[in-house]
C-alpha cells in the first residue's frame, strides 16, 4: 500500500501489565485513495517498520506491506521498495473486499422439513420391522419387511391407527 506521510508523532513509552515497557508512535498519512488516516505503530509488533517510521518526514512516499491480523485489523508488516509488491499481501491496496450477500434462504422450507421427517419415519419403521421379524428366526422376504414397516409408519403418522397391539392384524405366522 502506497502512503504519503502527513505527520509522524513522537515516540511514547508505555508500561504493560506484566511490567515490560514498549514504545508507540502515530503516523498520519494519506492512503492510495487520498483519504487521511492514522496508524498507531507499536515497537513489538513490527520492529523494523517502527524503527523506519521514526525517520519519516512530511511528504515522504512510503510503500508499506500490510496483513490482516487474527483480530481483523490491518497491520503494517514491512517497508517495501518503490514499486515492489508484497507476495503475501492479500488486500493491501487499501480497498476493502466486497462483502458477499446470500440472496434467499439456505434454510429448508416447511415442505422440505416435512419430507425429511417422513424419510426419517420410514427409515425407522424399516429398521424396527427388520428387528421385529428377526426375532422369529425364520427367513423373511422383503415384502414381509415392507408390509410391517408400513404398518409401523401408519401407526406413527396416525393413519389406520390401531388402538392396541391386539387390534393389529397379525401377519406373523405362528
Amino acid at each position: 500500500m502506497q502512503i504519503n506521510v502527513i505527520d509522524v508523532g513522537g515516540v511514547n513509552t508505555h508500561s504493560a501489565k506484566n511490567g515490560r515497557q514498549y514504545q508507540s508512535l502515530e503516523v498520519t498519512y494519506k492512503n492510495e485513495q487520498g483519504q487521511a488516516q492514522s496508524k498507531k505503530l507499536m515497537s513489538f509488533a513490527a520492529p523494523n517498520v517502527f524503527k523506519e517510521a521514526q525517520e519519516w518526514q512530511k511528504g515522504d512516499s512510503v510503500n508499506v506491506a500490510t496483513k490482516k491480523d487474527d483480530n481483523g485489523y490491518w497491520q503494517w508488516t514491512k517497508i517495501l521498495a518503490e514499486g515492489e509488491v508484497d507476495t503475501q499481501e492479500t488486500s493491501g491496496s487499501g480497498v476493502k473486499p466486497q462483502a458477499t450477500r446470500v440472496s434467499g434462504s439456505n434454510y429448508p422450507t416447511q415442505d422440505e422439513r416435512a419430507q425429511t421427517q417422513a424419510y426419517i419415519i420410514k427409515q425407522s419403521s424399516l429398521s424396527n420391522a427388520v428387528s421385529t421379524l428377526a426375532i422369529s428366526g425364520k427367513p423373511v422376504t422383503a415384502n414381509d419387511v415392507i408390509s410391517l414397516s408400513k404398518m409401523y409408519e401408519g401407526y406413527v403418522l396416525g393413519v389406520n391407527q390401531a388402538e392396541t397391539i391386539d387390534d393389529m392384524a397379525s401377519d406373523i405366522p405362528f
